[in-house]
C-alpha cells in the first residue's frame, strides 16, 4: 500500500539562467547569495528566488520570482536585491523584473 505524503509535494527551484561575462556573473551572483530570506532563511539565489540574470555591457537584468502578492518579505528582498546590483554595477543601467505566479517559494 503507498501513502502519500500530506501536502504538496516540494519541487526543486528552477536553475536560474545567466546570461553575461563569465566573471562579472560570478561576482555578481556571490553578492545575490548575501541577500536572504526573512528569520534567517537561504539566500535569493539558492531559494529559487533569482530565475535570470542578464548583464551586457551597458544594462543588467535581473528577473526574480515573488510568490502571488502576498509575501511578507518579497519586496523587501527585491529592494536589497537592486541595492546589491546597484553596487556591483554603479554605471549600468539596471532593470528588477517580478514574477508573481504560483505563490512563494519554499525550500
Amino acid at each position: 500500500m503507498h501513502v502519500a505524503p500530506n501536502g504538496p509535494a516540494k519541487t526543486a527551484p528552477a536553475e536560474p539562467v545567466w546570461v553575461g561575462e563569465p566573471a562579472l556573473l560570478d561576482k555578481v551572483v556571490q553578492a545575490l547569495r548575501s541577500v536572504r530570506e526573512a528569520q534567517g532563511g537561504p539566500d535569493i539565489v539558492s531559494s529559487g528566488r533569482v530565475r535570470s540574470l542578464e548583464i551586457t555591457p551597458d544594462e543588467a537584468v535581473l528577473t526574480m520570482h515573488l510568490g502571488g502578492g502576498h509575501c511578507g518579505s518579497a519586496q523587501v528582498l527585491a529592494e536589497l536585491a537592486f541595492d546589491v546590483l546597484r553596487e556591483q554595477l554603479p554605471d549600468t543601467d539596471l532593470y528588477l523584473r517580478h514574477e508573481q505566479s504560483g505563490g512563494c517559494p519554499t525550500t
